[in-house]
């Protein structure tokens, strides 16, 4: 279970693919305990069925239009490949009743996660002389990635034993960042100081005392040192450019149908938006999209590079336009339910100062950290729309649960 968690983590960027191999030992193990569970020997903790349960809905929203018009199967990443990853990742949870992953697998996992990102992003820049890092997938995906990992990686050194341990996460902190930063991708940064915030004012105070400081002085802190690190991130000149390129293609739109980034999502959001309200319940499913996207080209209502792109860069309106209704309430359910349960996890574990309540607290703000990050990245990119936003989200979600609402002793997690 420890070699499953922290190969997630820490092999998530820096290899093709590097999340893949913690999933797959996840599975093995879900498959190993699942004779437990149907004999009644292992039980479904509450968080984890109603985890499982959202994941389940997920499943079944992803297979809706997966037979196309003409009455085949939709096998490609958008069909029949999306639905049987949720169930594979239903088959791992499991495992997570039978044996939390320990805390050192998922503090160094994020750590040697954000460090290996950074210094892939680091290599594809300065040695590939490459304009965006990419990290073998695209450079938006790799660069929201690689940030929540490395806010993950300060969310462990705030909550820190050992100055080793304080050290490797402020380091991987810092290269995450640096990997988002050498992505290009301005999304992820509109979500940073949010994330920040919430790191900062939910971790225990920065100094070393026993009592905690209100609320009310802890937000305060939390809210100066997000604005100062805010202040010295606007005035990096890849942040300046891409900002001063951001408010050009803006103004440039305005004037005629543009090629640009923003030109190009403005476009998505509207058609996206047209034909959700054309079929609001279900939506027109991702073949007939793609058809309408085609055709608004044709029309020249869209740029003509929409058709290299199969999704709206909006996750909530993609969703409205593709199932409708049905699949935005699924996706909020999605969102809801892994969010709930850590914003009752960090209240469970208000003011308490034990090893044990640390480890679950550092979970849990964890796995708030990532659901608010998907919320954020979803409003320019769609996340879902790609394997590895799908995996990161449902088996890092999972390990957060499994630990932050854990009943077993101090010592199986510490």
């Amino acid at each position: 279970m420890d070699a499953a968690a922290f190969l997630t983590l820490a092999a998530a960027l820096s290899v093709p693919s590097g999340y893949s191999y913690g999933a797959l030992l996840l599975l093995v193990l879900g498959l190993c305990a699942w004779p437990g569970v149907l004999a009644g020997r292992v039980r479904w903790t509450p968080p984890l069925a109603l985890w499982g349960t959202a994941i389940a809905v997920m499943g079944l929203v992803w297979g809706m239009h997966i037979v196309d018009d003409s009455g085949r199967l939709v096998t490609h990443s958008l069909g029949l490949d999306r639905c049987i990853k949720y169930l594979l990742v239903l088959l791992c949870l499991p495992a997570l009743l039978v044996r939390r992953p320990g805390v050192p697998a998922l503090r160094w996992g994020c750590a040697i996660g954000a460090i290996g990102a950074g210094l892939t992003a680091l290599w594809e820049v300065l040695a590939k002389g490459l304009a965006r890092a990419d990290g073998y997938t695209n450079s938006i995906q790799f660069g929201n990635l690689a940030l929540l990992l490395g806010v993950w990686s300060g969310v462990w050194a705030l909550h820190a034993d050992t100055p080793r341990q304080r050290a490797a996460g402020w380091l991987g902190a810092a290269l995450g960042l640096t990997a988002s930063l050498a992505s290009g991708s301005r999304g992820g940064w509109v979500t940073l100081p949010l994330l920040v915030l919430l790191g900062l004012w939910l971790s225990p105070p920065l100094t070393r005392g026993g009592a905690h400081a209100s609320m009310q002085r802890r937000g305060v802190r939390a809210l100066g040192l997000t604005a100062a690190l805010c202040a010295l991130l606007v005035m990096l000149p890849p942040v300046q450019q891409r900002a001063e390129l951001a408010a050009h293609e803006y103004l440039q739109q305005e004037q005629s149908v543009g090629e640009s980034s923003v030109g190009l999502r403005l476009a998505f959001w509207q058609l996206a938006w047209t034909q959700g309200l054309a079929h609001p319940w279900v939506g027109v499913g991702q073949g007939d999209y793609e058809k309408a996207q085609r055709s608004a080209v044709a029309r020249q209502e869209m740029p003509r590079h929409a058709v290299l792109f199969n999704h709206a860069h909006n996750e909530w309106l993609d969703m409205f336009a593709k199932r409708g209704l049905l699949g935005v309430l699924a996706l909020a359910l999605f969102y809801a339910v892994p969010g709930g349960l850590f914003w009752r996890a960090l209240r469970d574990t208000a003011g308490a100062a034990t090893s044990a309540t640390k480890a679950r607290r550092a979970a849990a703000l964890c796995g708030l950290i990532g659901v608010v990050g998907f919320l954020g990245f979803g409003m320019t990119q769609v996340m879902f729309a790609h394997n590895n936003g799908n995996l990161m989200y449902l088996l890092t979600t999972s390990l957060w649960l499994a630990v932050c609402w854990h009943s077993a002793r101090h010592d199986d997690i510490a």
